[in-house]
């Protein structure tokens, strides 16, 4: 309840401002992530869009809130084999990394938005496995007839969220084959309508 009286004030303090809240359109929008071993291999794959605002002020995004549902963690690159595809899957959503179990969802919540030169720089706070760490990427946002649409990629240190499993700088001992870059992509594409 209390969460709908707080969305419910932002919009009229966005109003009051001339700004206008547009929802986010989860079934148009997705995160697909991608993460790399430290030889050279990779596996990505995606995690639906669960709801969220973006505030619109004079055709500028000027701040937003997106909930991501971590039990819907999907693989792409091993889809001829079943079997591997959903240990894979089984081990990004158990404690070693996500524990969707305990944290079903992740929130990014935008805090600022520049231009510096001719790119939007996104600032803002990732909430993911209990901790919340600043991040900022460039983004291309487009706004037309009432619908506003974001897409970027950042990249994101993963250690910093506790996320440290396979990471060779808090495992010497692991065989380089084994290890796992710290550092994974998130590309975002987010769709919100007025």
């Amino acid at each position: 309840m209390m969460k709908y009286v707080l969305m419910a004030l932002v919009f009229v303090a966005a109003s009051a401002q001339g700004a206008d809240i547009y929802k986010v359109d989860a079934a148009a929008s997705s995160v697909a992530w991608k993460g790399f071993k430290k030889m050279g291999s990779s596996h990505d794959g995606g995690i639906s869009v669960k709801e969220g605002t973006v505030t619109v002020d004079k055709d500028n995004v000027t701040a937003g809130e997106v909930v991501v549902d971590m039990k819907t963690i999907t693989n792409n690159d091993l889809k001829d084999s079943a079997d591997y595809q959903k240990k894979l899957v089984g081990h990004l959503s158990s404690e070693d990394f996500f524990n969707v179990e305990k944290y079903p969802t992740s929130t990014f919540k935008i805090t600022k938005v520049s231009k510096v030169k001719k790119e939007t720089i996104v600032k803002g706070e990732l909430t993911m496995i209990g901790q919340t760490h600043p991040v900022e990427f460039p983004i291309k946002v487009t706004i037309d007839k009432g619908t506003a649409t974001g897409e970027g990629t950042l990249k994101i240190d993963r250690t910093k969220w506790g996320l440290k499993y396979g990471s060779g700088n808090f495992f010497k001992e692991l065989a380089g084959d084994k290890i796992i870059s710290d550092e994974f992509e998130l590309t975002l594409k987010l769709v919100a309508k007025k």
